[in-house]
């Protein structure tokens, strides 16, 4: 199945990226327009994000994240065979922070969000740093379809590592000056054990372990914020917030990440996975006791 899809996906990324956002423009209808995906998760999750934004503002925010959406997926069918050359002329960065720490002999954590297109900073990283780049990713349930997105993401030469062997993933680095890519925004599968945190005007939880594991290496941080230049263009800014995780304290990192995160949201709200059950959970009454405790 594996090389099926790569048989009948792969010819399809040869072409111009000007002929597959046709493509993409007409998914789009389908999704918007047709089938209505995930519409009304969409429209809570705004609704309350932005309580200040008209009605009318929402709906223009709703329309323009739903075309970066479709574009998203578009644009990582076309890392099946975009150059290196191209991949660098649409997604710039300012790459000497890697650099830098690279120098310095530092081990990096980078904390991101799922911001568009996070697939293309997977990839373009790796091409602009001497340290070794690893990303901890959730493996897809289908087997055939993971192959062909582990294939891209590791193009560029990138390590992933899994989630569901996240130790004997990490043991592949510990020898290696790395950089450690971890998103920080998804929901957690035990939300008890998570760090709850107001979060665009509502409490949601939060892994605890990229900071956990951050201090535990004494490992330098850097938060990267992906931004969309326009269509087909993106950049990367990374800022470097820490040396040495250690030296700071139980749930700074982590506070200050989602600080980090909404003033992306608010700069540019239409460039966040919105369709994302983000606040499908709810603190319950034990977790706030033990917290106060």
């Amino acid at each position: 199945m594996y090389y099926l899809i790569l048989i009948l996906l792969y010819p399809v990324s040869l072409l111009p990226l000007s002929v597959l956002y046709l493509l993409s423009d007409l998914v789009f209808v389908i999704l918007y327009h047709v089938i209505g995906y995930r519409k009304g998760v969409v429209d809570e999750n705004l609704r309350h994000a932005f309580p200040e934004k008209s009605q009318e503002e929402l709906k223009r925010i709703r329309k323009q994240f739903f075309k970066n959406f479709c574009d998203q997926w578009i644009e990582t069918l076309k890392l099946l065979s975009i150059s290196k050359a191209e991949l660098d002329r649409r997604f710039t960065g300012n790459w000497e922070v890697f650099q830098q720490l690279g120098k310095e002999g530092k081990n990096t954590y980078a904390i991101l969000g799922h911001t568009f297109n996070w697939e293309w900073a997977n990839v373009a990283c790796q091409y602009h740093t001497p340290q070794q780049y690893a990303c901890v990713y959730l493996p897809l349930s289908n087997t055939a379809f993971d192959r062909v997105m582990l294939r891209i993401r590791s193009r560029s030469g990138a390590l992933m590592v899994s989630m569901k062997a996240l130790k004997s993933g990490l043991a592949k680095l510990r020898d290696t000056q790395h950089i450690l890519a971890l998103a920080a925004d998804q929901n957690p599968s035990e939300p008890e054990l998570a760090e709850w945190i107001s979060f665009m005007n509502r409490e949601a939880p939060f892994f605890r372990g990229p900071e956990q594991m951050a201090r535990r290496a004494k490992a330098a941080v850097v938060f990267a914020a992906i931004r969309k230049v326009k269509r087909g263009y993106y950049s990367i800014h990374l800022v470097r917030y820490c040396d040495d995780a250690s030296q700071t304290s139980s749930g700074e990192i982590l506070q200050d990440y989602v600080k980090f995160m909404e003033q992306q949201l608010h700069e540019h709200p239409d460039n966040w996975l919105w369709t994302h059950k983000r606040w499908k959970h709810v603190k319950k009454p034990l977790q706030k006791r033990q917290r106060q405790t």
